[in-house]
Parts: C-alpha cells; structure tokens; sequence
C-alpha cells in the first residue's frame, strides 16, 4: 500500500517522502517480530542495515567523485524499508531488474546524465514483479548467479 503512491509521487516529483518510508520500515520489523514468519527479524534488521550501509558509502563516494548526487537518500530508505518485508535474497534480486530496467528505459529515452530518472518506480515495478512471479523468477536469478 505504500509502494503505489510512492511510485507516482516519485515519478511526478522526484520525492520519496519519510512519512511514507520510515512508518513502511517500522512495520517490516515489526512483521518480522511474528513467529513463523519468511523473513526473520535478524534478517530483516541486518538486511535493512547493510543496505542503509552500503548505498549511504556508494552514494557518497560518488558525490566526493562527482560533485552531485548520485542516488537520493529517499531511493536509500526506500530500499532500506522494503528490505525489512523481503530479505537479502529477494532484495538482491530487486535491486538487479530495477537497475536493468531503469538503464533500458534511460538508453530508450535518451535522457542526459544531468536530466536523471526517478528510480522508485523501477523498484516499485521490480517488487510488483518479485510479487507477482516470485518463484519463477528467483528460480531463474538463482539460476544465473
């Protein structure tokens, strides 16, 4: 329920709003809290805290190099929260088909290095996909790594 107006908010107006990310991570782990559940708590924490991690370092490292953004911090938290739902596996797996998806559509559309594209909706789209055609899909992914 999160994801769709943030698709859209982030589309129009290149805006991922904490109201919507932090409220979206604290009911990942505290889904993750239910016994029995796919994701485990330490999954969830640990996932959601390597990504805050790892993106934060990318993201800065590229703007010591390049003097600009690379990645906003809300395409970070956004990642950080849906981690908390889906786990290291399933992330891995999003954070591929959004970044082919997002390079497909920016070589289509020609957009400049400057221009930029809005990146939730490619994360959005890659979980509806995850959601949608899980199995299949992970099989494959596996498959190829």
């Amino acid at each position: 329920m999160f994801l769709i107006p943030i698709f859209f908010i982030d589309l129009y107006h290149r805006l991922i709003l904490d109201i919507m990310t932090i409220p979206m991570m604290i009911i990942g782990l505290s889904i993750a809290f239910v016994p029995n559940m796919d994701i485990s708590i330490l999954n969830a924490f640990l996932t959601s805290a390597l990504i805050l991690f790892l993106l934060l370092l990318i993201s800065w490292i590229f703007e010591k190099i390049r003097h600009k953004e690379g990645m906003g911090g809300g395409d970070i938290k956004l990642l950080a929260a849906m981690s908390t739902f889906l786990g290291v596996m399933n992330i891995s797996f999003i954070l591929l088909i959004s970044s082919i998806l997002a390079l497909i559509v920016a070589l289509i559309s020609r957009k400049t290095r400057e221009s930029g594209i809005p990146y939730a909706p490619f994360l959005v789209v890659s979980t509806l996909l995850l959601v949608l055609f899980g199995s299949s899909f992970l099989t494959w992914y596996m498959g190829i790594i």
